[in-house]
């Protein structure tokens, strides 16, 4: 009996907020404004590892990952830019790693 209760005023407009709010973060992402920081953060790995790559043997996204104190997907992404650039060799692909090295090191061995 009786039926359900109805929200009181200070509810609905607590909702209505919320649902303004919703739409205001829905936009900004649209118009693409958290995109920006990710590709710069991406393109300053990528010159750091360039700078870097005639000191190092080998490299696997972890050790980019752990020494940068970046997210594994962004350090996958600079090595694989970096492969793609013609800097970096794939010397071994498992499961879950792939183990590059400088090209100019690789043609040596």
């Amino acid at each position: 009996m009786g039926g359900k209760k109805r929200p009181t005023l200070s509810q609905l407009a607590k909702k209505a907020e919320k649902e303004q709010q919703q739409q205001k973060a829905a936009k900004k992402k649209e118009e693409g404004g958290g995109k920006k920081a990710a590709v710069t953060a991406e393109e300053k790995l990528i010159e750091a590892l360039a700078k870097e790559l005639p000191n190092l043997n080998a490299v696997t996204a972890y050790d980019v990952a752990s020494k940068y104190s970046v997210k594994m997907t962004l350090a996958l992404r600079a090595l694989r830019a970096l492969k793609e650039k013609g800097d970096l060799v794939l010397i071994a692909k498992g499961h879950r790693t792939e183990v590059y090295a400088p090209a100019k090191r690789a043609a040596a061995s």
